[in-house]
Order: structure tokens, then sequence, then C-alpha cells
């Protein structure tokens, strides 16, 4: 027998799933259409081809493999059949079904017949580094069918025991073998052609975790030629407003380095309902080799990627994109591939990686665990935190991406049951730790497939994914998007939008932006504006009251707030936030400053903007103010004013117990007058209930 080169093609079934979660799992192709996405084509040794219910495939001299990769669990019997008629080729070389296939070492567990009437049962997997390969080598048999003719194959596996069949007539039984791979399929010998049909896998006892009731009618809808080409459009990153597309374009001749670059990274922005033909990022982001992106910040203004065992982070400048600076957070990784993305606070890194605190390490396989790093409120990064056994499976984890609530994760998975190599499933984080998550769902056979299913991003409205698809497209790989149902959306979210600008100029001014919890006195995000436009952007999960404002050297911002504890949609805000430059006679509002009702008490939820006051005096030493305090009209006037007064004092108090002598600050109580808005609703009455100050000097 010549031995056997493993030229691999991946032909990907769909599993048929019968009935809602399903306990059994069945592949079954009789190949009157290509519904299944077989590779089709033909190479120098070789083809593969489907016509008339058939599948036709013409081998080479070295012998071929036909692989399928579904989900399979090696521990549970199964059964496995195909239809197979040589149709010319040596009558003594073998062809037959194979299973147990592992891409990586070739090994396989196969069984296969000759037209001349000998069959032959191997372990390669139970006998890797011996000679004989064997279990039951070349046995005449009556059963099989000469040249020409029609062999039914069949492999039933019970009670861990196979048992093999030629034409329906059982001809061998022995111990159930070991799986080293998932793969299954049509393996051969030498130069033949050879016809296929009706082939068969058949698992009992597997349950594909599904939505509830999972909305029906899902489409792939590609993105068009602005986005996609013949090369491999590939790695989706989409802004939080859903207006901007970064992804990679593999061997493109487009590429800085053309046709043998690696990988570049373009971008597309959407107008209306049309995406803006792709251009090149061009360097620094690209280069002459392998370029990636590993994601997006919601601002739009900052984009992360991996270099070795570190993350670095580009932001944009007046120009283009900056120098890199290091993130600060470092690990280790022995897989080639790698995927990461940087939760929409920006306080979060989420990344697959492959070491030895995986939860089950294999030094042999590409076996990724889905990790966290997080920032503290010094700005420093945690080591990497496996997010544990609910995520993470003894096989390969891919592509996380963290919705903009905060709390769901979307992620590939080749270690849970599916419809694929791998499928995208969805969790939610329970609590604020990172290792607790609920039960991951499969997104069902509308969005997963019989192929590799990953890259899956959404934008914070969360109405459309985006991920790459292998199906009826431009390339081997194209992007396309699906308008997504409730029951697969991420929590609903605010995107509060607009512009950083001088206040006096109206002018777009470069500022960090900082968003806190009232309620707790964290900072619980940040974002930049765009130095060239002020353009900014942040998203707010719900059920929290915000407070946040414009940072920028030589300048004091109005600070803004919004209650978010009973809105439940998705909702965009715009808001342009101004910076005021220090000079004396500016007046700034604390719109952040709260009373008890009647009182001069102050809410705890004050306290991040009293902090940012005393830090902005504390950062300009001879800087005096005075405080004004005002109300609304209701009540007597006196009385009003004595409040506003009260109110001004224990802000006074507050600022000179964190260390602002007594000096700096002056202040008043105003009562009812200078309101801002008429007193004639009680939103209106609230805005003018308020605390002032005025820089008296500099």
């Amino acid at each position: 027998m010549n031995s056997l080169k493993t030229n691999l093609s991946f032909l990907l079934l769909l599993a048929t799933i019968v009935g809602g979660h399903s306990q059994t799992f069945t592949i079954h192709d009789t190949f009157d259409d290509d519904r299944y996405n077989w590779w089709i084509g033909d190479t120098n040794e070789g083809s593969e081809h489907i016509r008339d219910g058939k599948m036709y495939v013409s081998i080479p001299e070295s012998g071929w493999v036909i692989s399928i990769n579904p989900y399979v669990e090696f521990e549970k019997d199964f059964k496995a059949e195909v239809s197979i008629r040589q149709i010319d080729g040596l009558e003594n070389n073998g062809v037959g079904i194979l299973w147990g296939y592992s891409k990586k070492d070739s090994d396989q567990n196969y069984f296969i017949v000759t037209a001349n009437g000998n069959y032959y049962i191997s372990n390669t997997t139970q006998e890797k580094g011996t000679e004989k390969k064997g279990v039951r080598e070349w046995v005449k048999s009556s059963a099989i069918k000469p040249l020409g003719q029609v062999n039914i194959l069949k492999i039933e596996q019970v009670s861990g025991k196979l048992h093999f069949y030629i034409n329906e007539e059982k001809v061998f039984s022995t111990p159930a073998f070991q799986w080293r791979g998932s793969g299954i399929g049509i393996v051969s010998y030498t130069k033949m052609t050879i016809e296929v049909d009706d082939f068969r896998f058949h698992q009992d006892g597997i349950n594909i975790n599904l939505p509830p009731n999972l909305t029906k009618g899902f489409v792939k809808e590609n993105l068009g030629p602005a986005i996609n080409t013949a090369a491999s459009d590939l790695m989706p990153r989409i802004t939080a407003d859903g207006h901007n597309l970064y992804f990679g374009r593999e061997n493109y001749e487009g590429n800085l380095g053309g046709k043998d670059d690696g990988e570049d990274f373009f971008v597309s922005t959407r107008e209306g309902t049309e995406w803006s033909p792709a251009q090149n990022m061009g360097s620094p982001v690209n280069s002459t080799g392998i370029d990636n992106i590993a994601s997006v910040s919601t601002d739009n203004n900052s984009i992360i990627y991996a270099d070795g065992s570190k993350f670095w982070s580009r932001s944009r400048t007046e120009t283009g994109w900056g120098e890199p600076q290091e993130v600060g957070v470092n690990f280790v990784n022995e897989a080639k591939h790698f995927e990461a993305c940087l939760s929409a606070d920006g306080k979060a890194i989420l990344f697959t990686i492959k070491n030895n605190n995986n939860l089950f390490y294999n030094k042999d396989e590409e076996e990724r665990d889905v990790y966290v790093s997080t920032q503290d409120q010094n700005g420093n990064w945690s080591p990497p935190i496996n997010l544990g056994p609910t995520v993470n499976t003894r096989l390969d984890e891919v592509s996380p991406f963290l919705a903009a609530d905060g709390r769901t994760l979307y992620y590939s998975s080749e270690g849970k049951p599916g419809y694929g190599v791998a499928d995208i499933f969805m969790t939610k984080r329970i609590g604020d730790g990172w290792t607790k998550w609920s039960e991951p769902v499969n997104l069902g056979p509308e969005i997963n497939s019989s192929s590799f299913d990953a890259y899956y991003v959404l934008p914070a409205s969360g109405d459309y994914a985006y991920m790459v698809s292998s199906l009826d497209g431009y390339g081997s790989t194209d992007i396309v998007r699906i308008k997504l149902a409730k029951e697969l959306k991420p929590d609903p979210v605010v995107l509060v939008h607009g512009k950083t600008l001088d206040a006096k100029t109206k002018q777009p001014i470069s500022a960090d932006i900082l968003i806190g919890d009232l309620n707790t006195n964290k900072e619980v995000g940040e974002a930049i504006s765009d130095p060239k436009t002020g353009d900014y952007k942040i998203v707010l999960p719900y059920g929290i009251n915000y407070g946040f404002h414009a940072a920028a050297p030589g300048h004091l911002s109005v600070s803004e707030n919004l209650e978010l504890v009973q809105v439940s949609t998705y909702t965009e805000i715009e808001k342009n936030l101004y910076l005021l430059p220090i000079i004396v006679g500016q007046t700034i509002q604390l719109n952040n400053v709260f009373f008890e009702q009647a009182k001069p008490v102050l809410k705890t939820e004050s306290f991040p903007e009293l902090d940012r006051l005393v830090e902005i005096m504390k950062e300009n030493p001879t800087m005096e103010i005075e405080l004004g305090g005002y109300t609304d009209n209701i009540g007597k006037e006196v009385s009003l004013i004595v409040l506003s007064q009260d109110r001004v004092g224990t802000v006074k108090k507050y600022m000179m117990a964190q260390g602002i002598a007594n000096r700096r600050i002056a202040g008043k109580g105003y009562g009812p007058a200078n309101p801002v808005v008429k007193n004639d609703t009680e939103e209106h009455r609230k805005m003018n209930r308020r605390v002032e100050f005025k820089i008296t000097k500099k």
C-alpha cells in the first residue's frame, strides 16, 4: 500500500437538530445541492464537485483526506455511514470512512475497502509510534462489491464497543478507539475517482443550549463591494455609534506590501444606509507585515493592539494616529492566534491566550481560554484573570466581544455543542466580578453554520451584529451583518455624544472625558475627544446616576449628570461639554452638588463634584473663589435666603476639610434671585436650586 499524504479539505456539513434543545445530533447529506457548503473546486492534484445528487472526488497519487469537523463528544457512542463507489483507479488501494482525525498530527481511525475485495481497520491514535497500524489488516470479504459498484460502509459504537458493517453485513467488532480530533469523513489511497453519497453521522445525548423561543428568520446581509473583495475580509471592529467599521484584509493587492502582505486594516464610514469604499489606514497603523487592531475605543479616538506579550495603544492627534503607548497589561501566550476586546468603559480588556493557567492546558493543542485584565482607580491593570469553567472549555475559545452594557459577552467556542467547527455563544456576567457567568447559549443555526463562526461584534444599539462569513460572497471570507431579535441582544445603554468646546470661542478643544458613579464616588469610565473636531462618545449602562465632565489643562469644565435608573431602551443623547479658561470673573455652575430636601445637608452624590473643585484649587494654589447659593421661589424669601446661605456654608466646610484655606473661599446665599429659567415647572425649579462659584483671584 502507498502511504497516505493528507492534503486536507475541510468539507463542513450543517448539523440537523431534531426538536427544541434536542438530545440528538445528526449529520446527513444526500448532495441534492450545496446547502451544506462543501468545498467545490479544482487543485493541481485533484478536484471535488457536486452534481446529480452525488459528490465526485478526483484523488491525486498521494491520496486524500476529506474531513469535516462537527462538534463531537469523544466519550459518547455514535453511528457513521457512507455510500462510496470507486469509479476508476487501482483495485488494490483502499477508500473508506474515517473518524477521530486530528489535522495537527494527521492521526485518524479508518475503515477502508478495496475494489478487489479486502477491508482494513486502523487505529493509528492508539498505535502511534509503532510500525503496525492495523487492528484488522487486509481481510478478504465477500460482502465487498467490485470496481464500479456502490459499497455502503457503516460503523456503530454501542456501549463502548465498535461494530463494522459492509453492505449491512457485520464483519468485525472491537473495543472503541480513542479520538485524537473531531474530524470525520472520507479517506483514500493513491490516484482514483470516487462517487460519494448519503454521508451520515449521529450521536445521542448532545444538548445544544439555545435561547428559549429563539426567533427564526435571521438573514446574513453581505455588506457589499465597498467592504468585501476577492481577498479575505475579516476581523470586523464596529464603533459604538455604528458609523465606522474597521476590518482586516489578507493578501490584498491594496495592502501596503501588496498581495504578499499578510494583513492590513481598513476603515469604512456608513453614510445613511451605504458604506463608503474602504480605505487602507496606512502607516503607522499598517506596515508591510501582518498588522492588527485588537479593539477600537468607544469614543473612536483610540485603538489597541498586541505586540508580543503586551498591549499598546494609539490615540488620534490633529495629524493622524499618535505614537504607541504601553497600556500596562502583560501576558504569556503560547498560541499562534490572539484576539482581544476593550470594554466600553475602557476599564477592562478581554483576550484569548494559552498558557499553564488555562483550565485544560495541553501543550500540543491550540487551546485558548478567555481572560480579562481590569484597571483599578489608580490606573493600574491587574494580571490576567481566567473567566472560569462556565465560559472556557477543554478546546479553543475565540474572539471575545463584550457588549456596551459591560455584562453581555459574545465569543466563539469549539468546546460546546454547536453546528460547526466553532459556534458563537452569548453569556452574561453575574455580579461585579469576572468569574461568574450565566450558562452560555448558542446563537442558533441561522447565525452559526457548519463552518468556523467567530469575530462577532455589535454597536451600542445592539440592533445589528457584524461577523465574518464564508458563504456566497465576494471572496473566501466576507463581512456580513444580521438584524437581531430581542433574545440575542445585550442590555440597553445610553450613547452620549457631542463635542468638547472652548466656552468662549466655541472652538473644539482636546479633552479627557471622565465618568463617575455619583452614588459610589468611583470613576467608572473614561474617553478622549478628537483633538481636531472635539467629537466624543461615551456609553452608559442603565441603573446608575452618572456624573461626567471634560478635563483639559488650564480650563474648568461644567459637569453634567444623567440619572439612568428608570430608562430601559437604547437611547442616544447629544450633549456638548464646555470648558472655560481659568480667568478672573469666570462663573461655573456645580451641576452635581445635591442637598437633602429643604436642608443644608449634602448628599453623598455631591462629593465627586466638590472633590474635583478641591483638586482644581490645589492645582492652582493662588486661586480664590466666591460660592453662590440659589433656591427656587417656593417659600418665604427670607427663609430661602437663609437656606441658600447655610448651603454655601456647608460646601465651604467640606472644602476646608479637604485642605482648602478659609481665606480662599468666600460665599453668599441669594435665595430665589437670579433664576436661570422660569420657576414654572418642577424640572425648571430643580435647575434653579443650584450652587455656583466665581473665580475672584487667579
